[in-house]
């Protein structure tokens, strides 16, 4: 089934995704190997299954991924039945989380984007004695797994947490404002520009 929207689609499948974006100087065959690898992702089939689909379905994909990618914040939501919140200040987050966000960025903004968010995330419980959620840490050996779920992340959620971060992320110091600006800001304008500002940032 092709999802109507972004909400959709999640973090590992925009990865897979985000190579296939950029066309230019494809052939025809080639373009059209590019569509048949994006129905195979986003339907989660082989690519012998996705040669098999109706040019309803390439249609399909073709308008979801030709659809801006929502920019509403989600501070709470829940993943494999844990609840998470986003805190937006820089200040907040502790020195593992910062750094731990930061160097996934730096790294590969893209395919460390579960990383990222994990790290910038808080599991949180509701405490009805102090009617409100109260964040808690995860045991060592379940950080690994609890990351990995990143990836089932609706990239709906994590695009607008990245681009809101970065441009309210007053304190970040120079070089990471810098680089992180130029990399994930421009995310809010359209795939083409993430593909071109990503290119731009790996030739510094």
């Amino acid at each position: 089934m092709i999802p109507k929207d972004w909400k959709g689609i999640n973090i590992k499948q925009f990865i897979q995704l985000y190579p296939t974006f950029d066309n230019e100087g494809m052939s025809d065959t080639e373009i059209i190997d590019n569509k048949v690898k994006q129905l195979s992702i986003i339907k989660n089939i082989s690519l012998e299954d996705a040669e098999n689909c109706t040019v309803i379905e390439a249609n399909k994909v073709k308008l979801l991924l030709e659809t801006p990618i929502p920019d509403k914040i989600v501070k709470t939501f829940r993943l494999k039945g844990i609840v998470y919140q986003f805190n937006m200040d820089a200040n907040a987050l502790n020195t593992g989380g910062y750094v731990g966000s930061m160097n996934a960025i730096k790294e590969d903004p893209i395919k460390n984007m579960h990383v990222s968010m994990f790290n910038l995330a808080k599991p949180v419980k509701y405490s009805w004695l102090r009617a409100k959620w109260i964040p808690y840490e995860f045991k060592n050996e379940d950080i690994g797994d609890r990351m990995k779920d990143f990836l089932d992340m609706p990239i709906s959620v994590a695009y607008p947490i990245a681009v809101f971060f970065l441009k309210l992320s007053k304190d970040l110091t120079p070089v990471m404002e810098d680089y992180l600006m130029q990399s994930l800001e421009k995310m809010s304008n359209s795939l083409d520009e993430i593909k071109e500002d990503l290119i731009s940032t790996d030739g510094q």
